[in-house]
């Protein structure tokens, strides 16, 4: 950041950041709350009792807006002032982002949101926030999508447009100090060349570019911690290959986790699959003298069988990725009802028919949510990875019918209109076992769901 731009950003006002909340303009304010909303699942996600997390570059901490305890270092102290007032920092220094004088290995989370694009230095910021994680730990962040082919470029391009030129705003003159142009490749090399690990990359509607990257030695914290309040079910038709990998991973993973595998008539090696562990977390529930059968029934009869507070619905084809599970867990124990994961990178293996059916199928349900009165539009509502509290599904269930292969779609259609969800992100990848349960008729009565009671 050059000195001129920086004598302008360090005189911006506490409030500069509310007018892009609560502007007039609809599209402007749907982008920062959404960034926003993204911004606080994905640090939410990673919060534990007692986890520190960092802001660099922090501002007013508008994506904290749940009150979760954020120290911030940045350079304006009129912003983080307001931070404080609103309850989005616990405190704050004012220092460089990449000189922090903070101490070693402090910290298990740190964030930068639509912050390095500013900095000529970007890379000594990078470079500072792995000094300052300990190990294992993540580095949140946030970039424009600056690209010719996004949505994000052309955009700014107008607003700087009229902000600067029209309205004689100096500070959009500097382009609001953009001297960074990141493309998905370009942020995630620049955290690989300083040996992070990526876990996870994607792009919010060509607008954002949000990523998670980790501080190595990678340390397993869950092997530390109980799952004693948690319960995962698997629903099963023929999974004898994708079961015979996933329960050792959740066994050896997740101390004191319950499973419940609910199969639907299975006719390979599924149920001795689930037996030969001879463990007692693992309770196999036979369907296959059920009178309705499908998904959501098997889901709703393994509901029934759980005894802990908290339950995840997974895939047992690997499709669904395991070490999301803790995440999971995180975000129940702080009060949150229903953890959606939303896919936000398919694996190449899908097809171009595939996709299409997907993207349809989940725009008619969104479509249909919406005539009830229910925006679920940010929310993956067909990836079919979930978890809610026992108590919870259990006040919902009576109102809707077992039937199908969509169970949180039927779930969400008779929950309450204003539920509180949180979310997740995850890649979902190609199935590696089994064959897929969808067919023409299966899309078909989905479809008349969708406007249906």
């Amino acid at each position: 950041m050059d000195q001129e731009l920086k004598t302008l950003y360090e005189k911006v006002s506490g409030d500069f950041y509310k007018e892009q909340t609560e502007s007039k303009n609809p599209l402007r304010k749907w982008f920062h709350l959404n960034r926003y909303r993204i911004a606080a699942s994905l640090v939410k996600s990673k919060t534990k009792k007692g986890t520190k997390v960092l802001d660099l570059g922090c501002g007013s901490c508008d994506w904290n807006r749940s009150g979760l305890d954020v120290f911030g270092a940045d350079l304006n102290k009129n912003l983080m002032e307001e931070a404080v007032s609103k309850g989005r920092l616990s405190g704050y220094k004012i220092c460089p982002a990449e000189q922090t004088g903070l101490p070693d290995e402090s910290y298990d989370i740190i964030t930068t949101f639509e912050f390095l694009e500013h900095m000529t230095n970007y890379e000594e910021i990078i470079k500072e926030g792995k000094r300052l994680l300990k190990p294992g730990g993540h580095f949140i962040v946030s970039v424009p999508y600056d690209v010719n082919l996004s949505f994000w470029k052309p955009l700014f391009f107008l607003q700087v447009l009229f902000q600067g030129y029209i309205l004689q705003n100096d500070y959009y003159k500097k382009e609001c100090g953009h001297v960074n142009h990141f493309s998905m490749d370009a942020i995630k090399g620049a955290f690989v060349k300083q040996g992070y690990l990526i876990n996870l990359a994607f792009d919010m509607r060509k607008f954002t570019i949000f990523m998670v990257a980790q501080k190595p030695p990678f340390v397993n914290k869950q092997q530390s911690e109980t799952y004693d309040d948690l319960t995962v079910i698997l629903p099963t038709l023929n999974e004898e290959k994708g079961l015979s990998n996933l329960l050792p991973y959740l066994l050896d993973t997740y101390k004191g986790m319950k499973i419940i595998v609910s199969d639907d008539g299975s006719k390979d090696r599924t149920r001795e699959t689930a037996l030969k562990h001879n463990d007692g977390r693992i309770t196999f529930l036979d369907r296959s003298a059920a009178p309705v059968h499908g998904l959501t029934a098997s889901v709703v009869e393994a509901v029934e069988r759980v005894k802990t507070r908290y339950f995840v619905v997974m895939d047992a084809d690997e499709q669904h990725p395991p070490e999301k599970i803790g995440e999971f867990a995180n975000l129940l124990r702080l009060g949150d009802p229903v953890v959606v994961a939303s896919r936000v990178e398919v694996d190449e293996g899908w097809g171009f028919a595939r996709k299409l059916l997907s993207y349809v199928g989940t725009g008619i349900g969104k479509i249909s949510f919406l005539l009830r009165g229910k925006n679920y539009l940010s929310f993956d509502i067909l990836g079919g990875y979930f978890g809610c509290r026992t108590r919870f599904w259990r006040k919902i269930r009576p109102n809707f019918r077992p039937k199908g292969y969509k169970v949180l779609f039927d779930f969400l259609k008779a929950a309450p209109a204003r539920l509180k969800i949180e979310e997740i992100y995850y890649r979902f990848e190609t199935r590696k076992s089994g064959v897929t349960k969808i067919n023409w008729k299966i899309y078909s009565e989905y479809l008349r769901s969708c406007f249906t009671r």
